[in-house]
This record gives structure tokens, sequence and C-alpha cells, in this order.
């Protein structure tokens, strides 16, 4: 027999065995389904916290499990298009742009679902995704977010402070890059775009968006209204990569 057909087989059992042992755990325990290609992101089954702390957003684990998942399923096929479904309430900034990343650099085509809402860091992991949809009633919110620290007084404080107005300036510059791509504010110019969220940040904090609004604004490419069939990206929006590489990369 052929060795690349031995080979094949080889991998097809492989992969097999994979999914078969793997399936109903990856999916409870470990939030992934092989079989759909679906990636779960939202209240952690190994959240350890007291009930009464409520969710605990986006953090380490989180975001680890993630990259693992994306990379199982593009281990099992590297073209099949991906589902990524977000309930989160936002949280950590630098564990946010590691998903953000994360979803940037998947060979598959990856589409992200908001089911619950995607406010504050989920309102930026998503803009990542090939298409982004909103499934109603599920509102958009962005703002600065909220920031502390401790350690050092002095120059570590000051570079700590340094950090965060990078941080914001990145955030900002992910937002731009999506509103000059589509919606209503595609004609501004960037630094129209960047004083109109800035202005709106600083008159109401927390901006929220109803999802159709969000669409309208460009945020979301659309609302979710249950065809199934047409929810996921079919291939990867190479320019929208480019466009929101771009824009967590330092010009030259």
């Amino acid at each position: 027999m052929d060795k690349k057909k031995i080979a094949a087989q080889v991998d097809a059992k492989a992969r097999k065995a994979l999914t078969d042992v793997f399936a109903l755990d990856g999916l409870h325990n470990h939030r992934v389904n092989i079989h759909t290609f679906t990636v779960y992101v939202g209240g952690d089954p190994a959240w350890d916290g007291l009930e009464n702390e409520g969710e605990p957003g986006v953090e380490y684990r989180m975001a680890d499990r993630f990259d693992i998942n994306l990379g199982l399923l593009t281990s099992l096929n590297p073209k099949r298009p991906i589902l990524v479904q977000v309930a989160s309430c936002g949280g950590g900034w630098e564990e946010g742009m590691q998903m953000y990343g994360s979803i940037l650099t998947c060979p598959n085509p990856v589409t992200v679902m908001a089911t619950r809402w995607a406010r504050s860091m989920t309102s930026i992991i998503p803009l990542a995704a090939d298409r982004f949809v909103l499934r109603p009633p599920a509102p958009y919110m962005f703002h600065h977010g909220e920031y502390g620290y401790e350690g050092k007084a002095g120059e570590e404080a000051t570079t700590a402070f340094e950090e965060l107005k990078a941080a914001r300036k990145m955030m900002l510059d992910i937002y731009v890059a999506r509103l000059r791509e589509q919606g209503k504010f595609k004609k501004y110019s960037e630094a129209r775009i960047r004083e109109m969220l800035e202005d709106k940040m600083r008159r109401k904090i927390d901006v929220w968006l109803d999802s159709d609004t969000a669409v309208e604004w460009g945020f979301a490419d659309a609302v979710f209204e249950g065809d199934h069939n047409t929810l996921r990206a079919k291939s990867k929006n190479v320019e929208r990569r480019a466009r929101m590489m771009k824009a967590i990369r330092r010009a030259p």
C-alpha cells in the first residue's frame, strides 16, 4: 500500500480516537465541541470563587483554555469554520488580548457570536474574528475600563501608568479600525472617529448599544436570527485580519 495512504489512515484513526474519548468531557469541562467545531467562552466550571462574587470574566484560565481549544480544532482540521459562543462580562486586558491574538492568527475561519452581551473586554475580542454576530437581545458596550495599581511608588507607578496609556491607545485603535471598515461612520477620518468615541465615553462612561445599533455603527456584522446555515464565516476575512493586526502593532 502507498505510504501516503497508510499515513492518512493512521492519522484518521488517531483523530477518531481523540474525538470519541474527548467528546463529552471536552464539551462540559473544557468548553469545546470537537464534532461541531464550537468553542464556548463564559462561566468557568473551574471557577472556585464564592457564589456571591459572581462571574470572574476573562482571566488566565479562560484565555489559556481558549488558546488550547482553538489549537485543538485546528489540529483536527485547519480549514473547517469555527464558531465561538461568548457569554462573558469582560475581564482582564492582557488575557483578553491573548484571546484576540489567538483568533487573529487562527488558520480556520472564525465566527464569534455574543449570546448574553459583548461588553468591556468581550467587546474587543470578537473584533478579531472573520465574522461577529450578536444574538438578540445581547447588547454591545465599550468603555475605558477600570484600572488598579499595587506596587512601589515612584518609577514603578510611572511605568504602570505608561502601560495603561498604551493599552488605552491600542483599544481605541482596534475600535477605530473596525468602524473605518464598515458602518455609519465609515467615511469619517480616523481622528474624527477617535474623538467621537472618546466623547461618548467621557459623557456616558459605559456606552451601551443594542444589537441592531451595534451593527449600524459597524462593530458587529449582523444580528443572528436563527439561520445556522449562514451563521459561520466560510473563509478567512484576510483584509479584516490585516487591518486588525495593524491596530495592535507598532507602526514602523
